[in-house]
């Protein structure tokens, strides 16, 4: 079998498919790769047959940019011919399938992770987004989701012939172990003391992953003395840094909240952690919760999408997007238990050792490729 994995930025590709490469290859399957920066990653590079840039436009509004990408990746489609081409991320979904139009007898396949379909959109962006994925929908021959509610508008809104929700894209369960000496290695680099509880926050700083309602609880419990032995660690970069810098200063949190930027290594910032939080404004299934959970660690997050899916098992709290308070509560509640940190995060390992193990998901995929695209 040929296959051919596209995403918008090499990004997505490194972070989220290679497992999925491998395991194809190592059955005889030629996989190869198209996207955008793939120079930048060798392990992208290795881990596929060959691999091809492609300049995905992402500004709707120019035209012309969008119709050399839709060249660029006909062209590819046609001189390649592959048995299945599978699309991940929307302005590669879109143009890819697009693009696929009278290429010989090509399965095409897409995961969403995470329509942008979603509640509280104004009507007229959901209106363009569903009428975006009701289009190329018909040119899709199978339409993988990741979240339920995904699910429900996928099925109900008949987007996709077949149509079938999976468990994300795994987590490595070997990868994700630590030992309590890396833990106290990495707490002594943060300076963070024996005794104060670490909240995790990984996520880039844009608006949709809504920091500042973090920011609020924690002032909150700043005014009712119950902040003392915490410490708020923001990772991840973005446009929104120097504003929520100045957030911090201005509601006095600068003593409770390290801001650490891009990182590569959540693994040990896990392993260091005590809660994960995340304050998404939308999510398809939160990776970062995931590997949390594979570690143990208890999760606070907004009740959406996702977020949702993951922790209705107990293993954290869910809390409503705007809710100040009820994060305040849901913070000090994990904050001043340990004996709830260690049940809540041993129902979340239990959960992803039993259902979202990669190799679980990767099995769900190829059941799939081996079912409908083998001739």
């Amino acid at each position: 079998m040929k296959v051919l994995q596209v995403a918008t930025v090499a990004t997505t590709i490194n972070a989220f498919l290679l497992p999925f490469a491998r395991e194809f290859r190592d059955l005889g399957w030629q996989v190869d790769a198209a996207a955008e920066g793939i120079e930048q990653f060798p392990d992208v590079q290795n881990a596929h047959d060959k691999y091809y840039e492609i300049g995905f436009c992402r500004n709707p509004f120019k035209v012309r940019a969008l119709i050399q990408s839709l060249i660029e990746i006909r062209n590819l489609l046609k001189r390649e011919r592959y048995d299945v081409v599978h699309v991940h991320t929307p302005i590669a979904s879109f143009l890819t399938r697009i693009a696929s139009i009278g290429v010989g007898n090509t399965k095409l396949f897409y995961t969403a992770h995470g329509f942008h379909y979603v509640k509280g959109n104004p009507f007229w962006k959901n209106a363009i987004y569903y009428l975006a994925e009701k289009c190329a929908g018909l040119l899709t021959d199978h339409l993988f989701v990741i979240n339920e509610e995904d699910y429900r508008f996928a099925t109900e809104k008949h987007i996709a012939s077949k149509v079938s929700k999976i468990d994300g894209i795994g987590v490595d369960m070997g990868y994700f172990t630590f030992s309590v000496e890396d833990r106290k290695i990495l707490r002594d680099e943060l300076g963070i003391q024996d005794g104060e509880v670490m909240l995790l926050h990984v996520a880039e700083l844009i608006p949709r992953k809504h920091h500042s309602v973090m920011f609020e609880a924690l002032a909150k419990m700043k005014k009712t003395e119950a902040l003392g032995n915490v410490k708020y660690v923001v990772v991840g970069s973005g446009p929104l840094l120097t504003e929520l810098e100045q957030l911090s200063r201005q509601l006095k949190l600068n003593g409770h909240i390290l801001f650490l930027g891009y990182r590569t290594d959540v693994k040990r910032l896990l392993s260091a952690s005590d809660v994960l939080v995340l304050s998404s404004k939308q999510e398809g299934l939160p990776r970062c919760v995931m590997e949390a959970m594979s570690v143990g660690k208890p999760v606070i997050a907004s009740n959406i999408r996702g977020n949702s899916d993951l922790l209705q098992s107990g293993a954290g709290i869910l809390v409503e997007l705007n809710d100040v308070e009820g994060w305040q509560v849901a913070i000090q509640e994990l904050v001043n238990s340990e004996s709830l940190r260690e049940t809540m995060g041993k129902v979340g390992q239990d959960l992803i050792c039993t259902r979202f193990e990669e190799s679980k998901v990767i099995d769900q995929v190829k059941g799939v490729y081996m079912n409908e695209a083998i001739r």
